[in-house]
């Protein structure tokens, strides 16, 4: 952006708005007749409708009904948009005002202190208006709003392109692994024609304990051997952290972690995150795996790692996993051990291997630019707008 250096003036939201609330109409779904025209509520597009309410280009601010009231929902639209009773509708006086620029700096706003209502919190159309905002002369609002808007849609795009690669994964778990009590999958790789066999759990993968130690055993963070918890799986992928546990390598008795194995999270408080797993890469140094977790070793760690998102292994946690009522979750190692698992040849396993590994490789290629444009994004509005 060319640099501008005229001062910000402090405006009210009311000084440099009108509001068109007025011209809201809520339609109940059952009543609405089905269009091209997006119906917007509190947070977001909730249908499509023939007929629009609002034409031109205007802000939508939540009134109630918000879902996350850190972030609140306020949007720029542009055209034709029916909105609900549910959202602000604003619009700058284009003579000192960006609409864009605008719906970034209300949303930089602390709108959560400002909401009333118990369950559902709601922001006052008054309470809206007497915002206080920091505004720049017209032109760098303009620069601001098309830089900010460029990044929400490298977002967007990276957001899709990570929920479809997302959802071919599940797909091809459900097709590439036979369903219950079957010996082939729905869909092969060409080649392959063989049956699927029916095989213990601990046939194809060696599962270890891991270390208990105690709080005088941890040491400084790169000093000693790193202890991997459950913190270290995020989504079923594995991740390293600037807070995890160094122990002194003295008080280690079991073997090292190494690249390839996977990490199961074999007790949590929670039983939702009882089962998480991950497969471990790249290690900068002297690892291993936290008393509340367990380790699995295997020659095919690629193949094993995708059986592990396939319906067997979600059938074994829906019956391997005990807990509840306050009560730690637990994984037994032993069921885990004797549970039965579908195998193919091992030409197959590395193909299947392979090809969800390069789909998991994609998946995280998507979600680092997504966080590293989220950051830039942030770390400009910080900036930005004071």
């Amino acid at each position: 952006m060319r640099p501008l250096v005229s001062s910000w003036e402090q405006r009210k939201v009311k000084e440099i708005t009108d509001r068109y609330d007025n011209l809201r109409i809520p339609v109940a779904a059952s009543l609405r007749v089905a269009g091209t025209t997006p119906y917007y509520g509190a947070n977001g597009i909730q249908d499509y409708v023939e007929g629009y309410t609002h034409d031109g280009e205007f802000i939508l601010v939540a009134e109630d009904g918000a879902i996350d009231l850190k972030n609140y929902p306020v949007k720029c639209v542009k055209g034709r948009i029916w909105v609900n009773n549910h959202a602000h509708v604003l619009q700058g006086k284009c003579a000192c005002v960006d609409n864009q620029f605008l719906a970034y700096a209300i949303s930089q706003a602390d709108i959560e202190s400002l909401l009333v209502g118990g369950g559902r919190a709601k922001l006052n159309a008054a309470t809206l208006m007497d915002i206080e905002l920091l505004l720049p002369s017209k032109d760098e609002q303009i620069q601001i709003g098309h830089y900010l808007a460029r990044l929400d849609r490298l977002i967007t795009l990276h957001q899709r392109e990570c929920d479809k690669l997302t959802q071919l994964k599940k797909s091809m778990l459900d097709k590439l692994f036979p369903k219950p009590g079957e010996r082939f999958p729905e869909i092969r790789f060409a080649g392959f024609t063989d049956p699927w066999e029916q095989r213990k759990f601990s046939d194809m993968v060696e599962l270890r304990r891991g270390l208990t130690y105690s709080p005088t055993d941890i040491v400084e963070y790169g000093n000693g051997v790193r202890v991997l918890r459950s913190s270290n799986i995020i989504d079923d992928q594995f991740t390293l952290h600037q807070d995890d546990v160094f122990v002194r390598e003295s008080v280690v008795n079991i073997d090292f972690a190494t690249n390839g194995d996977i990490l199961i999270t074999a007790a949590n408080g929670s039983t939702r995150l009882v089962g998480k797993r991950g497969k471990i890469a790249s290690l900068p140094g002297k690892t291993v795996h936290g008393g509340f977790m367990l380790l699995g070793s295997t020659s095919d760690p690629d193949f094993i790692y995708a059986s592990m998102g396939s319906n067997w292994y979600r059938r074994f946690l829906n019956i391997g996993v005990s807990g509840g009522n306050g009560a730690i979750g637990n994984l037994d190692k032993d069921a885990l051990a004797d549970s039965e698992i579908m195998v193919p040849s091992a030409a197959e396993r590395r193909a299947i291997g392979s090809y969800f590994s390069q789909l998991d490789n994609l998946i995280t290629l998507h979600q680092r630019k997504l966080e590293l444009l989220r950051n830039t994004k942030k770390s400009l509005l910080d900036r930005m707008f004071v």
